[in-house]
Order: structure tokens, then sequence, then C-alpha cells
């Protein structure tokens, strides 16, 4: 999915907001966690205002709550939240596979994408399947990288999705795991081939799968 390293941000708030999603990606946060202005403050070496800038950003994307009196605390998907993402990344996620399809041969990206993707779609031990979970966010990076559609960037409601996966995290099975990672094995050989129109398909397919997975424990 499109980038939300705090690097690449070009203020403060928006360096902070991203790191706290990247947090998030990783499950440093949780759903309903407060966020603690001094702690982040003392994290990140900004100012209080810093932060709370921040937090307006990430609560206007959906990811946090600002509770009066409380603060900012991580947000929870309801269930007719999650469908709707689910929905929107359907479509505009398989559009990235089929524009990544599109442009697979162009200079690097074929080893670019196998090599985001080898670990996803081989996975060996229990270990290695559990890390499924956390490798999906460069799957998804060196899709939408290869895609290279601005638009399209701008439309994903990446850090969404990253709260979305984090919440659901501990729901998923092994046999979702691998359920997953044969998925992950059809959408890469699509992209690989250059077949732009069955990338999506299973791209989409994807998606559909991982809403059947998952929003049955958001009820």
């Amino acid at each position: 999915m499109p980038s939300s390293d705090p690097s690449l941000g070009t203020s403060s708030p928006e360096r902070v907001a991203a790191a706290i999603t990247r947090g998030l990606r990783q499950r440093e946060y949780v759903v309903g966690q407060r966020l603690v202005e001094a702690d982040l403050t003392q994290r990140f070496g900004v100012s209080r205002s810093t932060v709370r800038e921040a937090f307006k950003i990430l609560a206007s994307s959906g990811v946090v709550e600002i509770v009066p009196h409380r603060g900012a605390m991580i947000r929870g998907l309801s269930l007719s939240d999650a469908r709707d993402l689910l929905a929107l990344l359907e479509v505009l996620t398989g559009l990235g596979a089929r524009l990544a399809a599109e442009r697979i041969g162009i200079g690097r990206n074929a080893a670019k994408f196998s090599a985001a993707a080898k670990s996803l779609i081989h996975p060996g031990s229990s270990d290695e399947l559990d890390r499924i979970l956390d490798q999906r966010a460069g799957f998804y990076q060196a899709i939408f990288d290869i895609a290279d559609n601005d638009e399209l960037n701008r439309a994903m409601p990446t850090w969404r999705a990253h709260l979305f996966r984090t919440q659901v995290f501990g729901t998923l099975t092994k046999a979702d795991m691998r359920a997953m990672s044969a998925e992950y094995k059809q959408i890469t050989e699509a992209i690989l081939e250059g077949d732009g129109l069955r990338a999506e398909l299973w791209t989409r397919k994807h998606l559909q799968n991982s809403g059947e997975r998952s929003l049955p424990h958001l009820r």
C-alpha cells in the first residue's frame, strides 16, 4: 500500500502521525489504547502542539478518536466500518494489482516484486507462517510502487487498512494464514506474468475472502 513512512511527511505533525500509524501496523498500539501526549512528545522530540496536530490528522483519517477530557484513543472499526472499508480496498487494491502487472516488465520491477512476495508465498515453519501477517505491508507496498499511480495512492485509505489488520490480527487461524498464502501466490503469479486482468481478479477475491475470515469476529 502507499507508504506511511514518517520520513516522507512534509511537516512534523505528519511525520508523527505516520510514525504512530507505523506503530499501529507493528501492533505497538491496540484498539482502545489511549495515546499519551507526554510520552509522544518525548519519544519524537516534538512539542505538545505538534502531537495534538498529529492527533487531528489521525482523527481525520479515522484512525483515532479524540475524546473530551480523555485525549486521543486508537479507535476500533465497527462491522459496518470494516465492511465499507473492505469494499473500497477490494476495488482500489485490485486496480493497483492490474497496473502493477502491466508495468512488471519495466526495469527491476519483476525482481523487486518477487523479493517482496517470496516469504508470503513460500512460508515454511509455523513461525514463518505467523510472519505473513507482518510482511503483508511490504507486499502491498511493492504493488503500489510498481503501479506508480499518484491518484491511486491518494485515494487509498492506507492508515485505515492498517487499523483493520491490527484489529483482526488475533482472530486469524493457521488455516486462515495458509489460505492467505495460497491467495498471495495466485496474485504474485498473475502479476509476474503480466496478466493484469487475472491479477485484479485474484486480488479482489483475496479481499473478499479476507472479509469472510474477519468480519464475523466484529459482530
